[in-house]
């Protein structure tokens, strides 16, 4: 039996432990030992984070992975990714290889297919470009709100010195008390409110013994309905015989006798009649006075002493005068 030394097992160890990393350092990178590919180029002027063994897609499908990214130029002005294609596939010369991002930030290559009929083999350069990041798009996006923020917030604070100025400190105590004022209004009105409430109350509310009253009204109404038409019959009639009679014949009568009845007072008023001098002619009055005094003496003598007037005796013998109350007041 061959006998196998210890160093000739270790060098056998040590070979596949190389050769299984390597194999699994370029299965990380991406590439394949085993498989037939076909490398191409792209150049960039920004990969935005692109690493190697991203994947390269095609309509959503992965076509392979970014074998490496070297620079060009000692500025870093230009970046040149090695894509390996693993797929049997034909890209047009005119395709684009577009570097994208997802939302979690993960880049691929994306080929957007051309219409040309050559075909890209290894070794050749495709056309490359960049599509603008999440944040780069978001930052589009703000840009316009946040210079529309910034004019906002310009106008608020130029509402608020504005306001500030306005409300000194006696407006602000106007604005307490007309507060206040409202209130009081609110609670005036809760109470109003509460009292429509009850008056509205379908059970016991005035407005329902209202329109109890309307509704007995109408039946009253209702029921004396042939008396009513009887009273307006009546009505009728009369304005009728009041048309139909002698009323102006009568309104001029009567101010006919206005007329007269104005003249008479006329008359009185003046002296030129006897009761217009009896009413008017103080002498006339006084006359009248005396006359009437002297008339009630005479009718005083004649109680006291009728037999002065009227002599009347068996034996002749005469009888003797008294005087009468009024003299006697006076000489008093």
């Amino acid at each position: 039996m061959l006998k196998v030394s210890n160093e000739t097992k270790v060098g056998v160890l040590a070979a596949v432990s190389i050769a299984l990393l390597i194999l699994g350092f370029n299965l990380l990178k991406g590439k394949s030992l085993f498989s037939t590919s076909k490398k191409i180029y792209a150049q960039y002027t920004q990969v935005n984070g692109l690493q190697p063994s991203a994947t390269v897609q095609v309509n959503g499908l992965v076509v392979g992975s970014v074998s490496n990214l070297e620079l060009m130029d000692k500025n870093a002005g230009k970046i040149l990714v090695e894509l390996r294609i693993t797929k049997k596939i034909d890209i047009p010369q005119n395709s684009v290889a577009r570097i994208s991002s997802d939302l979690l930030g993960t880049k691929t290559v994306q080929i957007d297919f051309g219409n040309a009929n050559d075909y890209l083999k290894s070794g050749d350069t495709i056309y490359a470009a960049v599509d603008g990041s999440i944040t780069d798009a978001l930052k589009e996006q703000l840009n316009p709100l946040v210079k529309k923020l910034e004019g906002t917030l310009g106008s608020v604070d130029s509402v608020l010195l504005t306001v500030n100025s306005i409300f000194d400190p006696s407006t602000k105590g106007n604005l307490r008390e007309a507060i206040a004022h409202l209130n009081t209004t609110m609670n005036n009105f809760t109470r109003t409110s509460a009292s429509l409430n009850g008056m509205l109350d379908p059970q016991h509310g005035n407005v329902k013994a209202t329109f109890d009253n309307l509704e007995a009204l109408t039946a009253n109404l209702k029921n004396n309905n042939d008396k009513i038409t009887a009273i307006l019959g009546n009505a009728e009639k009369t304005t009728a015989a009041l048309a139909n009679g002698e009323l102006d014949k009568t309104l001029v009568q009567l101010h006919q006798l206005s007329t007269r009845l104005n003249e008479t007072i006329t008359k009185l008023n003046s002296t030129d009649g006897s009761v217009g001098l009896m009413l008017n002619d103080k002498q006339v009055y006084n006359n009248l006075q005396n006359s009437l005094s002297n008339l009630n003496k005479l009718l005083e003598d004649l109680r006291v002493n009728p037999k002065r007037y009227v002599h009347f005796s068996l034996f002749g013998k005469k009888a003797k005068v008294q005087p009468i109350p009024s003299d006697t007041a006076k000489a008093l």
